[in-house]
């Protein structure tokens, strides 16, 4: 049995670590351990701590994009996993601001006969389908080296959802469009055979200053309401900000989810030690128009820190 490594892309906040979590519980419950590559764009690496499992073996590739400025950390990586029995499957989630196509590019010609690109997995955000404004060409790159199209979020699609699928289809008509919410969708077809994709356009790559990435530390428990409110109130630029907080008066700690005006805040199950931290990527914008939100959620001077900050 040939190593079959599966790639996961698509924007930020579409659901791509989301779509990883299912395939890593399937894998699981046949009794196999996957490998697993996760790309951040800064060097904090929260989706990590998110599929944390001591099945798992994870590396990280952190600071910039695989398909780009990090591609040489990604075929270390892939290399590296390689080395693993024949037959373990590898997953790939790229970084939100990447494009796959570089990803297949760096990683085509370390593979040996034992080894076999999977499908190329596209996630789609199809809750903000035709409001993605300057990020759309990226988003197309993206979808175009797509074997599958997961629309994904069709729960909260604006407008007729057949109609998106079908102006989504336009953009690469030989990937396959599939339907989800939760990215729930047939996983062990969405593993079977390989790519069809060859990638032999150049990968995107983002404009020079496009995306910063900022990343903060915070030592102390957040007012729940002003962090509520500080979200809500979070500029257009910010694309993504994810991390864990703790709250004044609550136990445990909160996963945060801001995705382009969606928030989510939800209690985060582990018995492992969690910093508190959160990564926004966004638009360029200056590093004090968050921290001076963040700082204000935080009842006890110098609390929190900004701790990295990253641009592509």
């Amino acid at each position: 049995m040939k190593t079959r490594i599966t790639i996961i892309g698509g924007f930020l906040g579409s659901g791509k670590t989301t779509l990883l979590k299912r395939f890593l519980d399937w894998e699981f419950s046949r009794g196999v351990t996957p490998r697993v590559i996760m790309s951040e764009f800064g060097d904090f690496d929260i989706d990590g701590q998110i599929i944390a499992d001591e099945r798992l073996q994870v590396m990280a590739v952190t600071g910039g994009c695989v398909c780009c400025s990090s591609r040489d950390e990604l075929a270390d990586a892939v290399t590296r996993m390689l080395r693993a029995p024949t037959g373990t499957p590898i997953y790939i989630e790229t970084t939100g601001v990447a494009d796959p196509a570089g990803v297949l590019q760096a990683i085509r010609p370390l593979l040996q006969d034992t080894a076999l690109i999977g499908k190329v997995l596209v996630v789609y955000d199809a809750s903000r389908h035709g409001g993605d404004g300057r990020d759309a060409i990226l988003i197309e790159k993206q979808l175009m080296t797509a074997d599958w199209i997961i629309l994904n979020k069709t729960d909260l699609a604006p407008g007729d959802v057949e109609r998106i699928a079908a102006e989504v289809a336009q953009v690469n008509p030989q990937a396959k469009i599939v339907k989800a919410v939760g990215c729930g969708i047939d996983l062990e077809q969405a593993t079977g055979g390989a790519t069809m994709s060859y990638a032999s356009t150049p990968a995107a790559e983002a404009s020079e200053g496009e995306y910063t990435s900022f990343a903060f530390k915070i030592d102390a428990r957040l007012d729940r309401s002003r962090c509520e409110a500080w979200l809500r109130s979070l500029p257009s630029a910010v694309l993504r900000l994810k991390g864990f907080v703790r709250f004044e008066g609550e136990n445990g700690v909160f996963q945060v989810q801001v995705s382009r005006g969606q928030m989510g805040i939800t209690p985060f199950a582990t018995d492992r030690w969690i910093d508190s931290a959160l990564v926004a990527v966004t638009h360029p914008l200056p590093a004090d128009a968050l921290l001076k939100g963040l700082k204000g959620c935080v009842p006890q001077a110098g609390a929190v820190r900004q701790v990295e900050e990253e641009h592509t």
